[in-house]
């Protein structure tokens, strides 16, 4: 079949070797070898160069890898149109989070979602804001969960759920003991916060920003466990969602501090592309988010 013959031409072009494309697709180098000579003579041209430790597309190898890429992903748009026609939700679905929602509410999420359509195959991509920016962007994700906002004309942004966020010390922090806190309070403290381009990071300063206060001493970390850890162990100040610390509040490892004029909020966005092809996978899932209510799950 040509579509297959097809797919092992891009394999091995972007493997750039016989043997790895063999790999690859479960078949031995001399099955690979046979089905590209099949596709030379269909062409009736040379489509690599080949040497013993690489091969490389020729001219007219890069030209039909051009279209074979753009074949193969309609095969893939069209197989998943018929499959909607009989009203069955299957095949792959690739979904983006950023981290505080890929770690604390997508799994529950996801646990739900595949007990009802179990034919799905899932797979998650977790990262910060941007990051799910840019692939969904790129394709490379069919849905993006994030926590931060984004403007992009090219995308279609939805509110699906709303988090607070919440100002913690440890046990035995100074501040652990009071009520409120009067902003000059926390001059003389460590701020902890999450990296560039994290949600997070963007509502905890967009928070001090209204205080008019900016912490002259911070440390970075890059994921929302090492934060709290770090405050637990008494390094400093940080600020995280409330869907993040069930636990430690639950069990007082942890305690909330109350920043006077300071109540900090956010949504959860789900964002997908205004001009990709939507599956029925992508479509349920998004109807499954929006008809359950997250916060009992």
């Amino acid at each position: 079949m040509l579509n297959n013959e097809l797919q092992i031409f891009v394999t091995v072009a972007e493997k750039e070797n016989f043997s790895r494309a063999a790999e690859a697709l479960n078949l031995s180098q001399p099955a690979i070898s046979q089905h590209i000579n099949n596709l030379e003579a269909y062409y009736g041209v040379k489509l690599f160069e080949r040497s013993s430790k690489k091969v490389q597309l020729t001219q007219a190898g890069s030209t039909l890898y051009k279209y074979a890429k753009d074949i193969l992903d309609m095969h893939i748009v069209a197989k998943r149109a018929v499959a909607d026609l009989v009203e069955l939700v299957t095949g792959k679905l690739t979904i983006g989070a950023s981290l505080t929602i890929g770690e604390y509410v997508l799994p529950r999420l996801l646990a739900a979602f595949s007990k009802k359509y179990p034919e799905v195959k899932l797979s998650v991509d977790i990262g910060n804001t941007e990051e799910m920016h840019e692939k969904i962007l790129d394709g490379s994700i069919d849905i993006g969960l994030v926590e931060g906002e984004l403007e992009d004309p090219h995308l279609e942004i939805k509110e699906f759920l709303e988090d607070e966020l919440v100002f913690v010390v440890s046990r035995q922090h100074p501040l652990a003991g009071r009520n409120v806190v009067e902003d000059d309070d926390l001059r003389n403290y460590i701020f902890i916060l999450r990296e560039e381009g994290s949600g997070t990071r963007h509502a905890m300063e967009s928070a001090l920003q209204k205080l008019s206060f900016v912490p002259s001493n911070q440390i970075v970390l890059g994921s929302t466990q090492a934060i709290k850890e770090a405050v637990e162990a008494g390094l400093g100040i940080s600020c995280l969602s409330k869907w993040t610390l069930r636990k430690e509040l639950q069990l007082g490892s942890l305690k909330p501090m109350r920043i006077k004029d300071s109540n900090v909020k956010r949504k959860f966005y789900l964002v997908s592309h205004k001009g990709k092809f939507e599956s029925k996978a992508t479509s349920e899932f998004e109807k499954f988010i929006f008809s359950n209510d997250i916060k009992s799950m």
